[in-house]
């Protein structure tokens, strides 16, 4: 990389403007500042919608810069991946989202400061991307109550960010789900029934650092499949704490299982979301692309 010395640092920064309440933009130029005092040649923008700031993305892309920073969360990430999945360019995180998910998996700092002054010398790491009826996702497809969780927390951008929101939205909603049936094929296997939930992760954990899938890896080429199949009410109450560490998974109700390839179905739609974004509805084909995503990350010991 040229952070090596080669020469000054080519970069371009796209900023989610909601993220952090608003404060995005206001973090985003500090950084740039910072990093422009390095001798980084720094460029900022700040798109207005998601769809402004997926064609920022592939125009930045088209430039060939040694990186291309985000500075959002995980649905931020979500809508530059068509851009920078499958090209050598890589992908920074600044992260200023409500979960930023995928930066922890990662092992990388969760504050956007830390992170921007760990990189005077980064190293890039190939990771997996997902796609979904052909729509790419780094972390994790939704179905069953996480989706409707999901669904409340993104039409209202008020509640609290991580698991707090997670928490608050599932309680609220738990007193009027009602159980959906799906049916998984995968890799040899097969499940039908009613279900809580059904995750499909490339990434561990969702919700601000909820470890629905702690098997899965971001490098393995598998997605992980959790199904946590209906139980009661009360039931699902004594098993959420459990998602801190992951201790849902040597519970009776609940399974893993790898796979390459997902087909998700229902007897009637039910809606979808990965990285916490809407993806459409079932049914719908899941795959995972191996090494598809390069990633920049701080060199060992500058983290």
């Amino acid at each position: 990389m040229m952070s090596d010395g080669a020469g000054p640092l080519q970069v371009i920064v796209i900023v989610n403007p909601n993220a952090k309440k608003g404060r995005a933009p206001q973090i985003a130029q500090k950084i740039v500042r910072l990093w422009n005092r390095w001798g980084w040649r720094c460029e900022l923008k700040v798109p207005k919608t998601p769809q402004e700031l997926g064609d920022e993305a592939h125009r930045a892309v088209e430039r060939s810069p040694d990186a291309v920073f985000v500075v959002g969360g995980d649905g931020t990430v979500h809508h530059a991946l068509p851009a920078l999945s499958f090209s050598p360019v890589p992908l920074g995180i600044l992260p200023c989202g409500r979960g930023n998910d995928l930066v922890r998996a990662l092992g990388l700092p969760t504050e956007p400061s830390r992170m921007a002054g760990a990189l005077r010398s980064f190293s890039v790491r190939n990771i997996d991307v997902g796609s979904i009826n052909g729509r790419l996702f780094c972390g994790i497809v939704t179905c069953g109550l996480d989706s409707d969780v999901a669904d409340f927390a993104h039409r209202h951008r008020h509640i609290p960010g991580g698991w707090l929101g997670y928490f608050s939205a599932a309680l609220f909603l738990l007193a009027r789900f009602r159980f959906p049936t799906v049916s998984v094929c995968a890799d040899g296997w097969h499940f039908e029934g009613p279900v809580t939930v059904c995750a499909t992760a490339n990434c561990p954990a969702y919700g601000g650092g909820l470890w629905i899938a702690p098997t899965a890896q971001l490098d393995d080429g598998l997605l992980n499949v959790c199904l946590v199949r209906k139980t009661s009410k009360v039931r699902i109450l004594c098993l959420l704490p459990t998602l801190f560490w992951g201790g849902h998974i040597n519970e009776p109700e609940v399974t893993i299982l790898p796979a390459e390839r997902v087909s998700l179905s229902s007897p009637s739609p039910l809606p979808l979301f990965a990285d916490g974004e809407p993806v459409g509805v079932t049914p719908a084909e899941i795959t995972i692309h191996r090494s598809a995503l390069r990633v920049v990350t701080p060199r060992a010991g500058d983290k």
